[in-house]
C-alpha cells in the first residue's frame, strides 16, 4: 500500500530569519535597538547640528530639496546594482524540488532592500529639513519626492537589467542639480515628484522580472555575495574592485603597460554614469551645506568616482604571475595606470567645472587640487600588497586593543587623502 504524504501549501526556508533575526532577541536585535536609538536623538539635537550644517546664514530650502531629490536619485542607481537577487547553490538546488519557488525569495528580498532605500532616503529628509527648521510646504515636497522615486526604484529593479537601466537616476540627480541652482520653491518640486511618479508607471508593467532569474544569474549574485563577505571578513577591501568587462577585438601586438591600463579602463567605462552623479552630489552638497569645506566634498567625491578605474592596476598588483607574463617592472606599470588614471581624473575634473559653473557656485582654487590627490591616493591604495595577519600589532588604546598594523594595512591610500584633504581645508 502507498501512503501518500499531502504537500504543505506554504514552506519556509530552512535557516531564514524573518526581518534579518531583528527580532529574535540576539544579537541583531541588539544592534537594531542600538542603530535605531542613536539615529533617532538625533532629532533632539537639532539646534546644535543647524550652524554645523548651515552655519549661521539662512537655510537654502531649495538647495536642501534639491539635495534630498539628488540623494534619492543615488539610492535609486544603488538599488539598481540588484545586489538583492542571489540564491546559495545549495538552497538553489532544493528550491528546484519544493513548494517554495525561487521567485518568492528573490522577491522578499527586493522587499528588503527597497526598503532600506527607502527608510535611508526618508531619515535623511526628515533630519535635514528638521535641522533647517522647514515648514509644511518643505515636508509635503520632500515627502512627495522620496515616495515618487521610490515607487520608480521599485518599478526599475523588479525587472531584470536593461541597457538604460542608469539614465533616470541620472536625469533625476540633473533635476535635483537645477532646483538647487535655480531656488525653485516647494510646488515646483512637487511638480517633478509627479513627473517622476508618471514616468515610472509604464515601467511597472512589462519586461522580464528579476524574480524569474535563471540559475547563472542566481549564482553570480551568489559569488559576488560571498567575495563581499570574504572581504568584510578578512578586512580586504582590494578583493571588491570591480572586473573588467570584455572590450571587444582581438589584436596580435604585444602587450604593454599602457595598452594593458588602457584596456582596463575601457573594460570599466560603465561607472562613468556613476562618476557622473557623484560629481552632480559634489556640487549640489555644496549649495545646500556651505559649512563643509569644498576639498572635503571634492577629496571624497574624486576618491569615490575615481577608484573602480584603478581596477586594473589593483589585479596586476595583487598577481606575480601576470606582472611577469607582462614583462614590465613595477614601476612601468604604476607610470602607465597613472597616466591613463589621470586622464580619467583629467576628465572628471572637467565635468565637475562645467557642472559646477551651471550650478552657479565656486569652490577655493585649493579644493582643485583634491582631485590629483585622489588619482596619487587611488595609485596608492591599488598597489598594497597582500594582508599579512602574522604580526596584527595590538595595541592599547580607550576603546581597547586595536590592531595596529592590520589598520595601517587596510587604510593604506586613505590616509594620504585623509591628510591631503585636511591639509588643503587648512589652507583656505
Amino acid at each position: 500500500m502507498t501512503v501518500v504524504t499531502p504537500t504543505p501549501r506554504r514552506m519556509r526556508i530552512p535557516g531564514r530569519k524573518r526581518f534579518g533575526g531583528i527580532f529574535s532577541g540576539d544579537t541583531a536585535t541588539f544592534v537594531f535597538l542600538f542603530g535605531f536609538g542613536f539615529l533617532f536623538t538625533a532629532f533632539f539635537h537639532v539646534d546644535g547640528w543647524r550652524p554645523a550644517l548651515y552655519g549661521s546664514s539662512i537655510v537654502d530650502f531649495p538647495a536642501v530639496l534639491g539635495l534630498l531629490t539628488l540623494c534619492c536619485a543615488v539610492g535609486w542607481r544603488g538599488l539598481l546594482r540588484r545586489g538583492f537577487a542571489w540564491v546559495e547553490p545549495a538552497e538553489l538546488t532544493w528550491l528546484d524540488f519544493a513548494p517554495v519557488d525561487r521567485g518568492r525569495v528573490v522577491t522578499l528580498r527586493l522587499l528588503g532592500a527597497w526598503t532600506g532605500v527607502v527608510a535611508v532616503t526618508g531619515y535623511l529628509a526628515a533630519l535635514l529639513l528638521a535641522v533647517g527648521g522647514a515648514g509644511l510646504e518643505q515636508w509635503r515636497a520632500a515627502v512627495a519626492v522620496v515616495a515618487a522615486t521610490g515607487v520608480a526604484a521599485f518599478a526599475t529593479a523588479r525587472r531584470m537589467s536593461v541597457r538604460l537601466d542608469a539614465l533616470g537616476p541620472l536625469v533625476l540627480a540633473v533635476v535635483g542639480l537645477g532646483i538647487a541652482a535655480l531656488g525653485l520653491g516647494p510646488a515646483t518640486v512637487q511638480l517633478v515628484a509627479a513627473g517622476v511618479l508618471v514616468a515610472a508607471l509604464p515601467l511597472a508593467f512589462g519586461g522580464e522580472p528579476v524574480s524569474r532569474a535563471g540559475r547563472a544569474a542566481l549564482l553570480a549574485g551568489w559569488d559576488g555575495r560571498v567575495l563581499r563577505s570574504v572581504a568584510v571578513t578578512f578586512l580586504d577591501p582590494m578583493m571588491l574592485l570591480p572586473p573588467s568587462a570584455p572590450t571587444g577585438g582581438l589584436s596580435l601586438r604585444r602587450p604593454t603597460s599602457l595598452r594593458l591600463a588602457w584596456a582596463g579602463t575601457l573594460g570599466r567605462v560603465r561607472y562613468a554614469g556613476a562618476a557622473l552623479l557623484v560629481g552632480l552630489a559634489v556640487v549640489v552638497a555644496h549649495i545646500a551645506v556651505p559649512t563643509v569645506p569644498g576639498a572635503v566634498l571634492i577629496g571624497v567625491g574624486g576618491y569615490v568616482a575615481l577608484l573602480p578605474f584603478g581596477g586594473g592596476l589593483g589585479e596586476l598588483w595583487r598577481n606575480p604571475g601576470r606582472r611577469r607574463w607582462l614583462g614590465s617592472t613595477d614601476r612601468e606599470l604604476v607610470l602607465a595606470h597613472g597616466l591613463v588614471l589621470g586622464g580619467v581624473g583629467l576628465l572628471w575634473w572637467t565635468v565637475l567645472v562645467a557642472v559646477t559653473l551651471a550650478g552657479g557656485t565656486s569652490f577655493a582654487a585649493t579644493a582643485w587640487l583634491a582631485v590629483p590627490l585622489s588619482v596619487l591616493s587611488i595609485l596608492r591604495t591599488v598597489t598594497r600588497t597582500a594582508v599579512d595577519y602574522a604580526n596584527p600589532g595590538f595595541v592599547d588604546t580607550p576603546m581597547g586593543p586595536m590592531p595596529a598594523n592590520l589598520t595601517r594595512q587596510l587604510f593604506r591610500g586613505l590616509d594620504l587623502q585623509l591628510v591631503g584633504i585636511v591639509v588643503l581645508a587648512a589652507a583656505v
